[in-house]
């Protein structure tokens, strides 16, 4: 365990590098002799962490030309991009972004979960939407925001589609970090909470187009709402 946390210790440290821009995209990283001396760690930690990078697509391994800095494109690391993107200047773009990415996903899948949820299922979306209002009216944000993400999680699972949790679970990570953002402005969680209503009420009618158009609705008006409320007034 004492050896993964090193490994896991010294890709971080590149990371933050990589990501403070340190190390430059498209150049070579140091030699692995001379980041272990840099580093106070064995040349084999420094192999596994570069291979760790690697198969996230953040490094590329040349044989005879050395380490280089792959392009964020390439990378398949939601956390490691949505850090970069930051830096890049353009912080408030990963929020535009991961909804984008959330309404080519979401969409679908209400109007999937519509037509194979249980009825478990749909208590606990009704559930969830009341624990929204309950803490929008007493200014929770932290438990607005795990009921807000459980609802949607719900929604997911209710595709019955063991594949879609795993395309989707990068992204969580994203999301996290990015909810609070737009959860902080109160007229945003009304907003939400209506929406959830909405699609909590086409999901029990077992209305699939209903569901997909609610969802759809709701993704447009979260990314409206990231525009006029957070972005323009920051």
């Amino acid at each position: 365990m004492a050896r993964e946390r090193l490994v896991q210790q010294t890709v971080d440290h590149l990371l933050e590098r990589i990501v403070g821009g340190e190390l430059d995209i498209e150049a070579p990283l140091p030699a692995q002799s001379v980041l272990a001396t840099e580093l106070h760690v064995s040349r084999l930690t420094v192999r596994e962490a570069v291979e760790t990078l690697r198969s996230r697509g953040i490094v590329d391994v040349r044989h005879g030309s050395g380490t280089y800095v792959m392009p964020p494109t390439e990378w398949t690391d939601a956390d490691a991009i949505s850090a970069f993107v930051g830096r890049e200047g353009a912080g408030d773009q990963v929020s535009l972004q991961v909804i984008e990415v959330r309404r080519m996903i979401e969409v679908g899948a209400a109007e999937t979960c519509a037509y194979r949820r249980t009825e478990a299922d749909l208590v606990e979306l009704d559930r969830l939407v009341e624990v929204m209002r309950e803490t929008h009216e007493r200014d929770d944000l932290d438990g607005f925001v795990v009921a807000d993400m459980a609802f949607h999680g719900v929604i997911l699972r209710g595709c019955r589609n063991p594949f879609l949790a795993v395309v989707y679970e990068p992204l969580i990570r994203v999301l996290r970090k990015t909810r609070a953002q737009t959860s902080a402005v109160p007229v945003i969680r009304e907003h939400a909470i209506a929406h959830h209503t909405a699609i909590a009420a086409a999901v029990r009618a077992g209305d699939g187009p209903g569901a997909r158009e609610a969802m759809r609705a709701h993704m447009s008006q979260t990314s409206d709402d990231l525009r006029i409320h957070v972005l323009d007034r920051s």
